[in-house]
């Protein structure tokens, strides 16, 4: 799903708040923990969660990150779980964030 599609105010409020923060999306293991939580509330007919770029994935830029973070949010409300989704991210301390500079945001460090 585009996460531009159909905008929900509490998903962008999210997002433009963690970007303003320096965070675009949350840091390795703890961003798969996050894609092992939304795949509790998919069902066997149905497709995953976007995956996290995580490991060969890491290099992307912050804005890549976000932009996959997004999409999982949108995910999570396509499939009831946005409340504990949010509540997860939440819940993840500063220092498990891929965080950086707004000037940076574009750029992979491939």
């Amino acid at each position: 799903m585009s996460p531009k599609k159909d905008e929900n105010p509490e998903i962008e409020s999210f997002l433009e708040d963690i970007k303003s923060q320096g965070r675009s999306s949350p840091a390795g293991m703890y961003w798969n923990d996050f894609f092992i939580f939304l795949k509790k509330f998919g069902n066997p007919d149905d497709t995953n969660p976007p995956v996290p770029l995580i490991l060969a994935a890491s290099g992307e830029s912050d804005a890549s990150k976000h932009l996959r973070l997004s999409s999982q949010l949108y995910w999570a409300l396509d499939h009831g779980c946005l409340d504990g989704a949010l509540a997860f991210l939440r819940d993840l301390n500063s220092d498990k964030w891929n965080l950086g500079s707004i000037d940076k945001w574009d750029i992979s460090s491939y």
